[in-house]
């Protein structure tokens, strides 16, 4: 019996990396990639990182997909952010 592999582009993956890869349980690569996107100048990438890697490395349509893992993404990217504009405007005086 062949295991059939997934691949593909994944559009939720593209548009939700962050918090598809949280809310499917990877919570580690999840919160990384939350940091990242966090400012908005590297988000393309884990963007672009998440719509090619989703469905080969996410157990979609397997597990249920865990919204407080997602949630908890979502705040250290806004977090993350938030810090980040703080700091750029106090550097401009």
């Amino acid at each position: 019996m062949e295991i059939e592999e997934k691949k593909g582009w994944s559009w939720l993956g593209f548009l939700f990396a962050p918090f598809y890869y949280a809310g499917y349980g990877d919570m580690k690569k999840g919160l990384i990639f939350a940091l990242i996107s966090g400012f908005p100048l590297f988000a393309i990438f884990i963007c672009i990182y998440g719509g090619l890697k989703a469905k080969k490395e996410l157990p979609i349509g397997e597990v249920d997909f865990k919204w407080s893992n997602a949630v908890i993404a979502f705040v250290v990217t806004f977090i993350t952010y938030v810090v980040l504009k703080t700091v750029i405007t106090s550097l401009k005086g």
